[in-house]
């Protein structure tokens, strides 16, 4: 017959083991919601790289920053990310000599002297394989940086400053969140936990949705405006 200390300490010890579990999934909620911010860190960085990036690429297409000219093409290679790929990662990238245009004519047939500061031997990557001796507009940055210029490519970049914007969206919930953690919080409950989500939600999804509209607006103009 079990005494009256024993009974009364199976009570005390299933409690401590409850409190002991408590802490072990305390502690694994927080690691699981320092990993969904850390998620959404990521997302934050990367959105913002690809907006900057896509910004100054558009800028330089549409000619409102650096300098019009033309790139006269010596050779090109392309280059796949793995054996087999014939699309997915296709990048090109050709040598040559950049020529800025003198005197607003953008068909310059000087020599690459004369820059204005502009690398004129940098590496152009455009989205096409040119013969050796092909002529193309284009738009020079800083350290040798050349665009194809014109409101093609322009729209192009424009839909990649737009995709940032879901990107954007995306990290800072997952910032304020913890959301995106492997078994971690759902996202209904991560949604309904948004902090100040009255003004948080509406402002993330129409901050996405803007992204997308705008991207594939943009995508439609380069295809066919």
């Amino acid at each position: 017959m079990r005494s009256a200390t024993d009974r009364r300490g199976l009570p005390a010890s299933l409690g401590v083991l409850r409190r002991g579990l408590a802490a072990v999934t305390s502690r694994r909620n927080a690691a699981r919601y320092v990993l969904g911010c850390a998620v959404g860190l990521v997302l934050l960085v990367l959105g913002v790289m690809v907006g900057v990036i896509s910004a100054k690429q558009a800028a330089l297409a549409a000619g409102v920053a650096g300098t019009h000219g033309t790139y006269t093409v010596e050779e090109c290679h392309e280059r796949y990310p793995a054996a087999g790929s014939r699309h997915a990662g296709r990048t090109i990238s050709c040598t040559g000599a950049f020529h800025p245009a003198r005197n607003g004519d953008s068909d310059d047939r000087g020599s690459a002297s004369g820059t204005g500061g502009v690398n004129p031997f940098g590496t152009f990557h455009p989205d096409a394989v040119y013969p050796p001796g092909t002529r193309v507009p284009v738009q020079a940055g800083d350290g040798g940086t050349y665009v194809a210029a014109g409101w093609k490519y322009a729209w192009g970049n424009l839909a990649g400053v737009a995709v940032a914007l879901p990107m954007l969206a995306a990290g800072a919930f997952c910032l304020l969140t913890g959301f995106g953690a492997r078994w971690g919080r759902s996202f209904a409950d991560s949604w309904e936990g948004l902090p100040g989500g009255f003004v948080l939600r509406p402002l993330l999804l129409s901050v996405a949705g803007m992204g997308i509209l705008g991207a594939a607006v943009f995508l439609f103009l380069q295809h066919y405006g």
